[in-house]
């Protein structure tokens, strides 16, 4: 049978591009929340977010090539490709001459393209056409594609945060239907504009408290926790059939054992929705709770959304919840929507890889819902052999995903 294994890794975080500086930020517990000057002239009460300088893109500018669109999602997610190729060791012309696909994921337009075009109309009455495709959710496939001289399954997924999760697990299954032999796989979100910041600070999903400590803001599962912190970024794996890595002396980091999705309808069915996502994974991959090694928790730090992760966690591994390391990289990097999922993903080949958990920080002290053991503060060195990965979505999708270290 085919077996789907991932031989690269391409992280754009708001705390770290590239594997060596994620993972160095990921493991030690640095933030990438910092304050936003694009925001000191709007009505937003928060003034901080994950925003990556630009600077770090501009230090791979050579990657880039000239004729992409000036947009953030297409240069992250470009950039996220380019690097998770590099370190797969697939040259361009290896990638076009197998039975390739890029499936990218994501939740919003080009919110800075939005925004400026905005801004741009109101003063001069013009629009530029060029922005319809740089601020299109499937342009980030699309320059992904025209790069590696590749036509064929091309495709753009929108569940939310779950996008880039999502993505990962389709093209794993396609390599497991063996439509496809090799995939370029994740997702994109440049969402940090004025306009949908407002929003989020208006529907409460930002927190207003802490724009003097935004190295503190986000606390997944603490009881002073307000509310999750918007960032941007891209996560970008690829994905190969085993026997054909093995062909080409790949390096395999882990496999893909299987996900489980679902979608909550009501309010009262929230709790329900993880539980059957994460239930159904492990059905998928064959498992029990027994095999399941630490959790990479959706863990926003959305004061209802860490009580109901953490209530379906304790009714799907019972007892064994407590002895389960459970912890949140969006303490760190806050919620890049579609590239969260991805970027979890990241984080965790990496655990595995270092026998280190990476913490929660920001929890000095767990709500008294929340009382698995999360890893706060600090890391922790752990054997990883398999772990599960959440995503949860706004409108109610949920992710959860199955990775067994090779």
């Amino acid at each position: 049978m085919p077996e789907a294994v991932i031989t690269g890794l391409g992280p754009v975080a708001p705390n770290g591009i590239g594997s060596p500086m994620f993972w160095e930020a990921i493991s030690t517990g640095r933030s990438g929340i910092r304050h936003i000057k694009s925001l000191e002239d709007s009505k937003c009460s928060c003034q901080i977010a994950g925003e990556i300088p630009a600077e770090w893109i501009d230090s791979r500018s050579q990657d880039l090539p000239e004729w992409l669109p000036d947009s953030k999602s297409c240069k992250f997610s470009l950039l996220a490709a380019v690097m998770a190729l590099e370190d797969a060791g697939l040259a361009l012309k290896d990638f076009a001459h197998r039975i390739p696909a890029i499936y990218m994921g994501a939740s919003n337009l080009d919110m800075e393209v939005c925004h400026n075009e905005y801004q741009s109309f109101f003063k001069q009455r013009t629009a530029n056409p060029g922005s319809l495709f740089s601020a299109s959710p499937h342009t980030p496939a699309t320059v992904i594609a025209h790069y590696l001289k590749n036509s064929r399954n091309v495709i753009t997924i929108s569940t939310a945060c779950t996008s880039g999760a999502v993505c990962v697990h389709f093209a794993a299954n396609s390599i497991l239907r063996e439509e496809a032999d090799v995939t370029v796989a994740g997702g994109v979100d440049a969402s940090l504009s004025p306009i949908f910041m407002n929003a989020f600070c208006s529907a409460g999903l930002s927190p207003s408290g802490y724009n003097d400590r935004p190295e503190e803001a986000s606390r997944p599962f603490d009881k002073d926790r307000e509310s999750g912190i918007l960032s941007e970024g891209a996560g970008v794996v690829v994905l190969e059939e085993k026997t054909r890595a093995l062909r080409r002396n790949a390096k395999m980091y882990a496999s893909f054992n299987g996900g489980g999705m679902s979608n909550v309808l009501t309010p009262s069915a929230m709790k329900s929705s993880f539980y059957e996502a994460m239930a159904t994974a492990l059905t998928n991959a064959r498992l029990s709770i027994s095999d399941i090694d630490y959790i990479s928790a959706c863990g926003t730090g959305h004061r209802l959304m860490d009580h109901v992760e953490t209530k379906a966690i304790k009714e799907l591994f019972g007892s064994r919840a407590y002895n389960l390391p459970v912890s949140s990289i969006k303490s760190m990097i806050g919620n890049p929507g579609a590239a969260a999922g991805p970027l979890q993903i990241i984080a965790t080949v990496l655990a595995m890889q270092n026998s280190y958990i990476p913490p929660t920080i920001n929890l000095i002290e767990p709500e008294k819902k929340c009382d698995l053991d999360y890893v706060p503060i600090k890391g922790r060195i752990a054997r990883v052999k398999r772990a599960m990965i959440n995503i949860r979505g706004l409108g109610g999708s949920v992710s959860s995903l199955i990775i067994s270290k090779v």
